[in-house]
């Protein structure tokens, strides 16, 4: 049910920080709600969350934990949204964000997608920077991609030919691009509870202090005191979904991102805050890539990607082996799986340099 009395004002930031007022607000919603503030497509990331294989019942829970363990940033926030019987999942990074909205109080942060009507099977739509492709089912968003240049051929063929579940197949040729008014009965405004993970609410708890260099390193400081607690609490979570669900190999996924929390833990005791992983996530990030898994061995990363990254494969080898974290970075494809596996030295277990080199 629409309620326009009861709609909060609306802002909208662009990548470079620009906040643009979009909607004034109604004079009950600004009093009772707060602002909302859509983020720029290009600030976020999108992943679908699979449900089949889990009870009905702890569905949203599984679907919540995935948003806390998967995020592809070291500080990251997220929301949830349904869709059929599954779940998209919206991360942003807020070691980015929270410096842009500091000093403007408590908000809402959506991405600007979830303020677009709802659409349906495929389309391209024009934003005020970039253009992103969607693919929609039952009402529900399936897949997005941001691109800053239109969409061609050979880009939109590459997006859709990742979309597995497609009811109607996709057109030969991109769709023309949309330009769509923003609803302010959609998802961004709802009234329900915002499915935000408490990452998001310490960044924005300091994002008034985000300023200053020392915040950044506070808020992910911050995360790494919190670790052993949430590692106890994710185990408990998934203890109850495993005792739920009737067959044990229905929970592998979460058992992985247990144990991919724990690989984030032991590379976080042997180095700074700042450690590799979430260098090599910050680098998949400005490529809107989401890791499926990541294994911490002693000396090694290895990152397993949608097979789609194979394009930028070689952009991702470099811009790792250029960050000072990594060396002996190897990439390999399995297409069996449709993945690509990126296995590289972490810099700070490489034997030192002989006098000679």
């Amino acid at each position: 049910m629409r309620l326009d009395f009861l709609t909060p004002r609306i802002d909208r930031l662009s990548a470079d920080g620009g906040l643009e007022a979009v909607y004034a607000g109604a004079p009950l919603g600004r009093l009772f709600r707060r602002p909302v503030v859509l983020l720029a497509r290009e600030l976020c990331a999108f992943g679908l969350f699979e449900t089949a294989n889990l009870p009905r019942g702890r569905r949203r829970q599984a679907a919540r934990l995935h948003a806390r363990t998967a995020s592809p940033y070291v500080a990251g926030g997220a929301a949830l949204v349904k869709s059929g019987e599954d779940f998209g999942v919206w991360w942003w990074d807020l070691a980015r964000v929270a410096p842009m909205i500091a000093g403007r109080g408590q908000v809402s942060l959506r991405p600007e997608t979830l303020a677009q009507p709802v659409g349906r099977d495929w389309r391209i739509v024009k934003l005020a920077r970039g253009y992103e492709a969607q693919h929609w089912r039952d009402g529900g968003l399936r897949a997005s991609a941001w691109r800053a240049a239109r969409y061609d051929d050979a880009a939109w063929t590459a997006f859709a030919r990742t979309q597995r579940d497609a009811r109607v197949e996709a057109p030969a040729t991109p769709p023309p691009a949309e330009s769509l008014p923003v609803d302010r009965g959609g998802e961004a405004f709802s009234l329900a509870r915002a499915e935000i993970t408490r990452e998001q609410a310490i960044g924005l708890g300091l994002g008034g202090l985000a300023l200053a260099s020392a915040s950044l390193f506070a808020l992910i400081l911050g995360q790494s005191i919190q670790t052993d607690n949430k590692a106890a609490e994710i185990e408990g979570e998934i203890a109850e979904i495993q005792a739920a669900t009737p067959r044990q190999a229905d929970t592998q996924a979460l058992e992985g991102e247990r144990r991919r929390l724990a690989s984030f833990r032991e590379i976080e005791n042997r180095t700074s805050p700042l450690s590799a992983a979430g260098a090599a996530i910050g680098i998949l990030a400005i490529h809107d890539l989401t890791p499926i898994a990541l294994d911490a061995q002693a000396e090694t990363l290895t990152l397993t990607l949608p097979y789609e990254a194979v394009k930028v494969a070689g952009d991702l080898v470099a811009e790792f082996e250029g960050s000072g974290y990594f060396h002996q970075v190897e990439p390999r494809t399995d297409a069996a799986g449709q993945r690509l596996i990126i296995e590289m030295q972490v810099r700070e277990a490489a034997p030192p340099l002989s006098p000679d080199a």
